[in-house]
C-alpha cells in the first residue's frame, strides 16, 4: 500500500506542476497559449521519439522519452479540464475501464489460453462496444487512425482483417502473392500503373508482416539505419581514396559496397 500511496503522490505532484504551469496568473505564457491542436505535432515527434528509445534499447532514454510522451497526455488533459471538456481523471477512468473489459479472462469469468485468442476476444469485445453505442455499421478498420505512416497503417489494417478471418491460408501463399504483385509491377507500362502495383507491392509487405509477427515500421526503420550506416562507411572509403564517389565505376563501387556492409552491418 505504501508503493500506491508514493505511485500516486507522484502522479499528483505531476498534475499539480502542470496546473501551475497553466494557470491564469502565475503560470508559463508559453503553456497558456498552447490548445489541443497547437500540440498535435508534439505529440506525434515525441512518440517517435520514445520510439527511437525503444529501438536504442537504452534504459535512461526510454525513462527520458516516455515521460515526454506522458507530459503530452497530462497537458492535453489540463487543457481539456480548463475547457470544462475533461479532465485527467476521465482519461484514467475511461482507459482502466477499458482495460477491465477488454481482458474478461483476467477480471472475468473467460478463458484465452494463447496471445492469438485474446486478440479474437478484443474484436469481439469491440465489436459489441462499436454496437452498444451505436456504431454497429462501423467497419473495424475505422479505428485505425489515417494519420499514422502509411506502412504502419497498412499492417494495422492487414491484421485486424486478419483477426477477423480475412487472411491467406499461409504464409507461403502470403508470400507467393507478394511475389505475384512484383512481377505485376515489373510488367507495369505507365506511370499509374507502376505507382499503384508499386502500392500494391509495399501492401503485400505489411501484410506478409502483419502475418509473421514482424513490426513493418521497425524493420524498414533497421534497413534505413543499415544503408545509411554502410553508405557513409563507403563514403568514408572513397574520401581516403582521394577521389568522388560519382566518378567511380560500377563494379567498384559494387565492391565498396559488400565491404561497407562486412563493415558497417
Amino acid at each position: 500500500m505504501a508503493n500506491a500511496d508514493r505511485d500516486r503522490s507522484l502522479f499528483d505532484g505531476l498534475l499539480a506542476t502542470m496546473r501551475r504551469l497553466r494557470a491564469p496568473e502565475e503560470g508559463c505564457p508559453w503553456d497558456l497559449e498552447q490548445t489541443h491542436g497547437s500540440l498535435r505535432n508534439s505529440l506525434l515527434e515525441e512518440a517517435y521519439e520514445a520510439l527511437e528509445a525503444i529501438d536504442a534499447n537504452e534504459p535512461e532514454q526510454m525513462v527520458e522519452e516516455l515521460g515526454d510522451v506522458l507530459l503530452q497526455v497530462v497537458f492535453h488533459a489540463q487543457i481539456g479540464a480548463d475547457a470544462g471538456r475533461f479532465t485527467i481523471d476521465d482519461v484514467v477512468q475511461r482507459l482502466t475501464d477499458k482495460l477491465v473489459s477488454r481482458h474478461p479472462h483476467v477480471f472475468g469469468d473467460e478463458v484465452a489460453g494463447s496471445a492469438g485468442e485474446v486478440l479474437g476476444q478484443w474484436e469481439r469485445i469491440k465489436a459489441q462496444e462499436r454496437a452498444a453505442r451505436g456504431h454497429g455499421e462501423r467497419s473495424m478498420l475505422d479505428g485505425v487512425p489515417k494519420s499514422m505512416p502509411a506502412l504502419a497503417y497498412a499492417q494495422a489494417v492487414a491484421a485486424r482483417a486478419g483477426r477477423a478471418g480475412f487472411d491467406f491460408e499461409s504464409d507461403a501463399a502470403a508470400l507467393a502473392k507478394l511475389r505475384e504483385e512484383i512481377a505485376e509491377l515489373r510488367d507495369a507500362e505507365s506511370s499509374a500503373l507502376r505507382e499503384a502495383e508499386m502500392g500494391d507491392v509495399l501492401f503485400m509487405a505489411a501484410v506478409n508482416a502483419a502475418r509473421m509477427g514482424i513490426d513493418a515500421e521497425a524493420a524498414l526503420r533497421g534497413s534505413n539505419d543499415r544503408f545509411a550506416r554502410r553508405f557513409r562507411h563507403l563514403e568514408g572509403a572513397v574520401r581516403q581514396g582521394g577521389t568522388a564517389l560519382v566518378e567511380l565505376g560500377t563494379d567498384a563501387k559494387r565492391m565498396l559496397w559488400e565491404e561497407a556492409k562486412r563493415a558497417a552491418s
